[in-house]
């Protein structure tokens, strides 16, 4: 039962979730899967309110919903079934699915609906349903339990539970505890009692032996014995010293009686209260009383001091006396014994003798005793032994399990680290994913929104600013009102000025490049952006270098040159330093450790060594700079290269002054951090591992161990080293409007400084094991400081740095998390920007890991020695020089004569100097300090002597020579024509400037470029507002009006009071014909009424139309959008205006010491006047816009001397007079809102060609000035020059008459006086005005390029003006003409509704029927009774299109289609190569891809069957021809004849009327084929159902599709090469001579005899058909003549087929080139006797050997039948043969 479910739930109700029979009972148990059977059944239309989860909550949810279906259906769901499934009890939930099944089964038969099912079941019984689900429910609720009922339930059961583990675990440590410390009592108590009986006997065991061994020696007299001798001397002792103690006790009796201080102190104390009491002393006598006791006091201690020592020495002197008196007795003592031992000897003697034997017979007892006790301890030093190993394989099986859990402890807190980690990254991108899908949703949403707005049509400007605030973060929706921004926004409104500002600049780019909005229109003139102004750039930044010249670039560290720079980076335990040491240790290579360097900083500070002096004494660091490091520990740079520690002098007046070594300071600070408890700073470690390399020599290697450690440092090491400075923050490049384009470009980042940064990769899990063994190992060998992280103890003032085992073992985790954390910073900085990173998996042996290294280490060495010898080679300097020399150049003024005199320059010097500055092509850049001092003293000096107006010499003489000799006459043709100003090669003008033009000019074009971007911005935004007022606008008013079409009305009054007067009239009254005829007439007229409300409804909705359209809306927003754009025409001409004040000033002060006034007032456009024709209450909002304040850029600039001037800007009415209307008119303008845009547009450009001519005149009359000038010198000069010759002519004439007198003879002729020579005009002045005119030609080529650039700006804001308002016109346009189709449509419906009203009560009228049902007229709809609407008849759906069903393993045209696509694409020429074609087959017909494409025959084929059918189709070829391969996959198609092959070929011919051998696709459709194109088929009848599919006929159209030339346009098919493909038979001989009698256009016979045919009978057949038809033929047509075959017709039928044309098979004997097989059939021709241009008739030529090899072997003319063959292997399961249809 349950597989029958399961396969009526997956099979037939497929539902979402597959139905296991072993977790049938779980998956049903929340309810969800059963509501979708009831939903699959349509019987549960509250489905989308099932919940899926499997939670308490959600199972009451569905078992609640399903209940009232389920009782629908019969099935009884009562609490304890319902409880049963909740609970998956086995077998409820099959049971209730058997029930459903067979219930939904009966309904299914029935073909009951739900709705259906609820109407047939009566009212009682449904009330009772009700009744009964709502018990059921409320039961239901108090039996199953809230979802937070039971999780509260199993918290508290858990906490239970953890509760009482706790308790029992407590107990139960205790009570082991305490058996465990009373079996120790026991085992100690036991071993005490076998210790004291083992030693009891063994001391009895002792006695035994002395006692056997006693040898029995008569005793001596009792008063001789040495315990009588010894009670003796004891009794004497005693004796002594109670006479001693005697002796003292009477000393200290006498002293006390003999010692005055006893009665001196009772009598003074006595006497003092004794005097006290009688009288009262006086102050003076007290203190003297006091001063006198006092003074006894101290007589009395003095005394008792020498009382003492005299009683020490008497005390010392008796014992010395009694010393010597005992000894005295004790020597007599001894002589008395010696004399009774010599008394004795003869007696001794005897018993020495006895006491030998008895000692020999002791050494032997002895010596076994020793060989016994031996050989015991031997045997228990081996069980102790033995014991001692056990309890060491006892640790160290504990200390396993010890070391195995604390490893298991780690990996758990490791991975829930790692998991918390993995949260985290979950957290973070499901929050950046969740931000992302709001975006989406919103962006939907809004789109949504627009498209209800707009119609459809979402402008582009709205989609660019909404993916623009998705791409950048921002919400789409307004959060916040921008109107009144208070002193403290809410974050909301940051959020929407944040939008304003973002959208801003977008529009500001787009307008800048002109592109987005701000293109051209299609219709106008296309013009590029202008370009930049490079004159004004180069002005800009002169200006700004003068007022604020560059600082130089402090140079960069030098280092010696190291053949390795790399640092090791990895994790804790990933073998960085074993594995560096022992590289250390080979190549001789310094390893830097951070702790390492750190300890012998502090080793330096300790011991005092010092840096270069190392006999003087260390001194500590001053406090100031250990304050400074500890105050800029987070700075990125410091003032000098020692970094934090900058040494500064000492106490003046001092003679010798003493400094730390570096180290040492390093060390001083290191150690004021640690002692306060802080970590050392990253800038410090960085400056510890400079110095550190510092001391590295030249030409050697370094390694950083583990250093840096995050990106900080890294950056720091970076900078420290002389690298790129990172951290400096770039300084934002201001809002220029212009651009030096030969500007001084930024010098590329220097290349990294680390030649390689080696990440050693090890697995956190490794690292793990690793520290653990490391651990365990040192817990078995000692305290042994070993790792890559110990470092020794250094120790001075209790400043120690140790390692703390447990402290670096608690840290693992967080190490590696510190890592993990900081790592993907730092793998950006070496992989992205230095490209120096390296990886290499650590997870290996020391001695693998070391090989590894060190040739990765070796490869970077080679490398960088490569690199470094390509420099040298190719004559460049090393990049440390060049970045050691690099200076930034400093633009200066042209140094003055006297300067350059001071500097020791001679004139030629400073002239040719001069030129090659002149000659740079960075005009801005010529004069390049050489030092930063030097530099600074030059700026200095030009800028005290700039204000003087002191032109240099050398830059004038320069100057001069370069306009001489561009425009002297002797200039050879042959020189290259001047450079234009603004070129690259244009060297501009830079002659001193005077102080106060710079300073004021440079905060002027500040603001001027300031307010442009500011301005433009403010007309972007309003704009925006306004287009977004437009849309909202047109789309209220659309609203309105649909609102105002749905009014109420009267006709429903009318209806109901026309429907109550008929049904009034009696029944036998509406029988009669009169009676009828009155009440057609009564609904005449009610009908007449009833239009005529809906007439007037019309006519009211036109006038409500009309007051929209005229309520001057349009015109106000019309005129505010001009207004907008003639504010950013303004802004343009401001900028225009404000840039060639710029220029003029410029230029003006580099000549003239005093600057012309300034020139007329700010040029202002005019705008429309939108407050006149306004109403009272909207002019608050408009007036802002018809005013426009307008300041110079100077005047902001000003001091307050001058006020801020407002003026107010011309206004000009919107509504032209009359009179201009015509005019308009014949203008050619047929709006006057763009009459009134080309009018502001020629108001700005005749402002902007006025300032232009302005220019032009001023510059005209200065250069007339000039020449006046000149020419008044000139003419002075020539008057000077002829008064003086006449003076000079007097005189000679006097000598003459003189001389006359003297000697009279002839007078000679007089001499005519010489032409005054030309005056020679000064050198200075001629440089002065080649440079005055250099200026010019500069300033008028700036001004140009600026009024074009204006004007093209101009230009572009009236298109795109002109554009908008006539988008507003066309969108206004719109609404109306779609508000006048909803009045026409409203009106055409309710008059419809009145004619079916009509038709209804006329249908009454006439069957004299009561109108039961009442007439409603709700709007445009007809109803009955109210819920009854009356309506058209629908027409009859149409009927879907015909589909081809594939039938075996016949393809449809879709699929041939699909393949000539496929095909087409891969060989257009239709040859393909047969490996290609075999593996195109093989992925169409493999499971994965064509899947539902192909029929079952061709997708259950077999590789081995494939290769079959493709070598069936080459043919022994390398090529195929896949258009054969169709034909034959498109059969079965009718097979022609050749006599309806000649027909078709006819037909063709007759079609093709220009005998261009091809056809149209038209004239190829009208040319009958030898099948019929069009059929009669059998039509069904029901429409659902579609035409039956006819295949001839689109096979006709694809066989077009299959051989046209689809690169013709139109395409057209070859149809004689159409037809030969066609020609094809079974036998391959028949084909070719089909082909051939259809290339020569008439039968041709040949008899052949082939085996293949005899072979296969229905082939036989086949032939036997087509040949009794040729026959027939024949005999209708009767005798003929045979014709002759030519050569070109016997050709093309050889040689037809794409692949026997591309193939040359050299081991097949009839495929030959084209060429080759001309020359055969030239030689068979002459063979015959027949010439080349002959015909032969086929019989005879078809008898020649060649010409019966070319038919036998014309392969290209078999038919291969594709869909027998799949059929046979299909069948029989056997490969491919050889099948032929």
């Amino acid at each position: 039962m349950s597989d029958i479910l399961c396969r009526w739930l997956n099979v037939e109700l497929r539902l979402s979730k597959t139905v296991d029979p072993r977790s049938i009972s779980k998956d049903f148990a929340n309810g969800y899967l059963i509501g979708e059977v009831l939903h699959k059944y349509q019987l549960q239309g509250d489905f989308h309110l099932f919940l899926k989860s499997n939670t308490a909550n959600s199972k009451l949810n569905n078992f609640t919903l399903m209940e009232p279906t389920l009782q629908l259906l019969g099935v009884s769901l009562d609490l304890s079934m319902a409880q049963a499934v909740m609970r998956e009890q086995h077998g409820a939930a099959t049971r209730l699915l058997y029930q459903l099944f067979i219930l939904l089964q009966k309904k299914r038969k029935a073909g009951l609906t739900g709705t259906a099912m609820e109407a047939m079941q009566p009212a009682a019984t449904a009330c009772l349903h009700r009744v009964e689900n709502d018990i059921y429910s409320e039961r239901l609720r108090t039996v199953v339990k809230r979802e937070a009922d039971l999780k509260l339930q199993k918290i508290a059961l858990k906490y239970e539970i953890k509760g009482r583990e706790i308790y029992d675990k407590s107990v139960m440590a205790h009570f082991v505890e305490e058996q465990r410390r009373q079996k120790v009592q026991e085992e100690m108590r036991l071993q005490d009692i076998e210790k004291h009986r083992h030693a009891r006997r063994k001391q009895h065991e002792i006695m035994t032996r002395i006692q056997t061994a006693i040898i029995q020696i008569p005793k001596p007299p009792p008063n001789r014995t040495l315990k009588a001798l010894e009670k003796q001397q004891q009794n004497r002792k005693k004796q002594e010293a109670q006479k001693v103690h005697m002796e003292i006790a009477e000393f200290e009796k006498n002293r006390k009686k003999l010692s005055p201080a006893g009665g001196f102190g009772t009598s003074s104390l006595s006497e003092a209260p004794r005097s006290h009491g009688s009288q009262l002393q006086r102050p003076e006598e007290l203190a003297q009383a006091n001063s006198e006791y006092i003074q006894k006091i101290r007589q009395r201690l003095e005394e008792d001091a020498a009382a003492r020592q005299q009683r020490e020495k008497r005390r010392r002197r008796v014992l010395v006396e009694q010393m010597k008196s005992h000894e005295a007795q004790e020597e007599a003592l001894r002589e008395e014994q010696l004399v009774e031992r010599l008394t004795r000897q003869s007696q001794l003697e005897r018993r020495l003798a006895v006491q030998l034997m008895q000692l020999r017979q002791q050494k032997d007892v002895l010596r076994q005793n020793r060989v016994f006790r031996e050989r015991q301890y031997q045997e228990q030093r081996l069980r102790d032994f033995q014991e001692a190993l056990e309890r060491e394989a006892a640790l160290a099986r504990q200390a396993s399990l010890d070391h195995a859990e604390e490893t298991r402890k780690e990996i758990e807190v490791h991975d829930r680290i790692a998991t918390e980690r993995a949260q985290a990254r979950y957290r973070k991108h499901s929050d950046s994913c969740r931000e992302i899908l709001e975006q989406i949703v919103d962006l939907a949403t809004k789109a949504g929104e627009y498209r209800l707005l707009t119609g459809n049509l979402i402008p582009g400007k709205l989609m660019r600013e909404w993916k623009e605030l998705m791409f950048c973060g921002k919400p789409l929706y307004d959060s916040g009102s921008l109107e009144e921004l208070p002193a403290d926004p809410t974050p909301e409104q940051f959020i929407e000025v944040e939008k304003q500002e973002i959208l801003n600049n977008q529009d500001y780019d787009e307008y800048m490049s002109m592109t987005g909005e701000w293109t051209w229109p299609e219709d106008g003139e296309t013009k590029p952006p202008p370009s930049n102004n490079n004159i004004l750039g180069h002005v800009v930044l002169r200006l700004q270098t003068i007022v604020n010249p560059p600082k130089p670039d402090t140079l960069p560290p030098f280092f010696p040159r190291f053949t390795l720079k790399a640092c090791v980076l990895g994790k804790l335990f990933s073998g960085k330093t074993t594995c560096l040491t022992r590289i250390a240790k080979v190549h001789h290579i310094h390893i830097l450790s951070a702790n390492v360097l750190i300890q012998e900083a502090l080793d330096a500070h300790q011991l005092g060594k010092l840096g270069r002096e190392s006999t003087e004494s260390c001194l500590t660091l001053p406090t100031k700079d250990i304050d400074q490091v500890e105050t800029d520990t987070e700075m990125e740079e410091s003032s000098q290269d020692s970094g934090p520690l900058a040494q500064e002098p000492q106490q003046q007046g001092a003679k010798k002054k003493t400094k730390l070594s570096v180290r040492a300071q390093h060390g001083a600070a290191v150690e004021k951090f640690l002692r306060k408890g802080r970590s050392v700073p990253d800038e410090l470690l960085v400056d510890i591992a400079v110095e550190a390399i510092r001391a590295i020599p030249a030409d050697s290697g370094w390694i950083l161990d583990g250093f840096p450690v995050d990106l900080t440092q890294a950056k720091l090491l970076e900078k420290a080293l002389g690298g790129s400075d990172t951290g400096k923050e770039r300084k934002n490049k201001r809002s220029n409007l212009s651009v030096d384009s030969n500007a001084p470009k930024e010098p590329p980042p220097p290349s990294p400084v680390l030649d390689l940064a080696l990440l050693l990769d090890v697995s956190d899990d490794h690292v793990l094991d690793r520290a653990a063994k490391q651990a365990y190992e040192e817990e078995r060998s000692g305290p042994a400081g070993s790792g890559e992280e110990s470092c020794a103890p250094a120790r001075e003032h209790n400043v120690v740095i140790a390692r703390d085992k447990s402290l670096g073992k608690r840290q693992i985790q967080h190490r590696i998390t510190a890592f993990q954390d900081t790592w993907p910073k730092l793998e950006k900085w070496f992989s992205g920007k230095q490209s120096i990173l390296m990886r290499l998996n650590a997870e290996m042996s020391e001695d693998m890991l070391f090989r590894k290294v060190e040739s990765i280490l070796y490869q970077v060495m080679m490398q960088s020695e490569k690199g470094e010898v390509v420099v040298l080679d190719s004559g460049k300097a090393p990049a440390v020089s060049t970045a050691l020399v690099q200076v930034t150049p400093v633009a200066v003024p042209a140094p003055t004569e006297s300067t350059l005199t001071q500097e020791g320059l001679t004139p030629a010097v400073k002239c040719s100097s001069s030129k090659s500055n002149s000659r740079s092509p960075k005009g801005s850049q010529s004069n390049i300090e050489k030092s930063t001092s030097e530099g600074k003293d030059v700026h200095r000096k030009l800028s005290k002597s700039g204000s003087g107006g002191a032109v240099g010499r050398s830059r004038t003489l320069s100057i001069a020579s370069s306009y001489e000799n561009s425009h002297g006459g002797n200039a050879s043709p042959t020189e290259p024509l001047a450079p234009t100003p603004g070129t690259a090669h244009w060297v501009y003008v830079d002659e001193p400037l005077p102080k106060e033009i710079p300073e004021y000019l440079v905060p002027y074009w500040e603001n001027v470029c300031n307010s442009y971007v500011t301005n433009v911005k403010a007309v972007m935004q309003n704009l925006r507002t306004e287009r977004i007022l437009i849309i909202h606008h047109l789309f209220n008013i659309r609203e309105e009006f649909k609102q105002y079409l749905r009014r109420p009305d009267l006709k429903q009054e009318f209806v109901s009071q026309w429907q109550q007067n008929y049904n009034s009239i009696p029944k036998d009254m509406r029988d009669d014909e009169e009676t009828k005829a009155e009440l057609h007439q009564r609904l005449d007229d009610l009908r007449e009424r009833l239009w005529d409300i809906c007439d007037k409804r019309k006519e009211e909705a036109g006038q409500e139309r009309a007051a929209i359209m005229c309520d001057g809306w349009l015109e106000d927003h019309t005129a505010v959008l001009i207004n907008h754009f003639s504010t950013l025409m303004q802004v343009e001409v401001d900028r225009f205006q404000d840039s060639l004040r710029l220029l003029r000033d410029y230029y003006t002060g580099m000549y003239k010491q005093v600057l012309s006034e300034a020139g007329p007032e700010f040029t202002c456009i005019p705008l429309l006047d939108i407050v006149a024709l306004e109403e009272p209450g909207t002019q608050t909002d408009k007036s802002k816009s018809s005013e426009r304040v307008t300041k110079s850029a100077g005047k902001r600039d000003s001091e307050g001397d001058e006020k801020k001037k407002t003026k107010v800007v011309p206004l000009i009415s919107r509504r032209p007079p009359s009179t201009e209307v015509a005019s308009m008119k014949q203008k050619g303008f047929q709006d006057p809102d763009e009459k009134l845009l080309h009018d502001i547009y020629q108001t700005a450009l005749t402002a902007i060609n006025n300032m232009v001519s302005v220019e032009a005149v001023q510059r005209e009359a200065e250069e007339n000035e000039e020449v006046q000038q000149q020419m008044d010198r000139q003419r002075l000069q020539r008057m000077s020059q002829a008064s003086a010759s006449a003076a000079a002519a007097a005189n000679s004439g006097k000598d003459k008459k003189k001389a006359g007198n003297k000697k009279k003879g002839p007078p000679s002729p007089a001499q005519e006086p010489s032409p005054p020579p030309a005056p020679e005009e000064d050198s200075e002045e001629v440089c002065k005005r080649a440079i005055r005119n250099k200026i010019r030609q500069e300033y008028a080529a700036a001004l140009d390029h600026e009024d074009s650039a204006v004007k093209v700006r101009v230009e572009l804001v009236k298109a795109c003006a002109l554009c908008m308002v006539r988008v507003l016109h066309r969108q206004a346009e719109q609404a109306f003409r779609t508000m006048e189709e909803w009045l026409g449509a409203r009106f055409l419906s309710e008059m419809n509704s009145i004619d079916q009203l009509a038709e209804v009560v006329r249908h009454h009228i006439e069957s004299a029927a009561k109108l039961q049902s009442e007439l409603m007229l709700v709007c445009t709809d007809f109803f009955l009774n109210g819920d009854m609407r009356v309506v058209v008849s629908p027409p009859n759906p149409p009927r879907p299109a015909p589909l081809e069903l594939p039938t075996d393993s016949t393809l449809t045209i879709l699929q041939l289609e699909a393949f000539y696509r496929q095909l087409r694409k891969v060989a257009p020429t239709g040859v393909q190569c047969s490996t290609d074609f075999w593996e195109i087959l093989q992925e169409i017909t493999s499971l994965n891809m064509g899947t539902n494409a192909l029929p079952d025959p061709w997708m259950h084929i077999s590789e081995s069957q494939l290769v079959e059918l493709v070598s069936m189709l080459t043919q022994n070829t390398e090529m195929l021809d896949w258009r054969q391969f169709l034909l034959s996959a498109a059969l079965p198609w009718p097979t022609p004849t050749l006599p309806q092959l000649l027909q078709v070929l006819a037909r063709f011919k007759m079609a093709d009327a220009g005998a261009t051998g091809s056809l149209t696709e038209e004239q190829y459709l009208k040319v009958e084929l030898w099948f019929p194109s069009e059929r009669t088929l059998s039509i069904p009848e029901d429409l659902s159902e579609p035409l039956p599919y006819d295949r001839l006929t689109n096979l006709r159209k694809f066989f077009f599709l299959l051989f046209a030339d689809p690169n013709c346009s139109p395409a057209r098919v070859d149809y004689v090469t159409m037809l030969l493909y066609f020609a094809a038979h079974p036998d391959p001989m028949q084909g070719f001579v089909r082909a051939l009698s259809v290339v020569m256009g008439q039968p041709l016979r040949h008899h052949s005899s082939s085996r293949l045919l005899k072979s296969v009978p229905y082939m036989e057949e086949g032939l036997s058909e087509s040949t009794e038809l040729e026959e027939e033929v024949e005999t209708q047509g009767g005798p003929r003549g045979e014709e002759g075959v030519s050569i070109p017709a016997l050709l093309r039928a050889i040689c037809h087929g794409g692949a026997w044309e591309a193939c040359h098979n050299r081991f097949h004997p009839n495929w030959k080139s084209p060429d080759e097989y001309k020359e055969d059939v030239v030689k068979v021709y002459r063979e015959l006797g027949y010439k080349v241009e002959d015909k032969i008739p086929f019989s005879i030529l078809s008898q020649h050997p060649v010409i019966q090899d070319l038919i036998e072997g014309s392969a290209q003319y078999q038919l291969i039948d594709i869909h027998q063959a799949l059929q046979v292997q299909q069948s029989e399961g056997e490969p491919l043969s050889l099948m032929v249809s």
